[in-house]
């Protein structure tokens, strides 16, 4: 799980759901990512960076909490 987007997401105020829509990744599909499940695709990292303003780094964001 990267657990360090997901309390990003919860600091914005959003929830998961509202966040995935804004990155336009289905709901469904978001969850089974953030949770490790399956990969996220270039496209969807760089709009969930963007989300964020490059303010916080890939690094950060999609460390690994294995």
């Amino acid at each position: 799980m990267f657990n360090n987007l997901a309390a990003e997401i919860k600091r914005s105020g959003l929830t998961q759901k509202q966040f995935a829509e804004k990155v336009k990744i289905n709901p469904i599909t978001f969850s089974s990512k953030i949770n490790g499940k399956t990969e996220f695709q270039l496209v969807e990292i760089k709009r969930i960076l963007e989300f964020f303003k490059l303010q916080l780094s890939f690094d950060y964001l999609f460390a690994d909490a294995e």
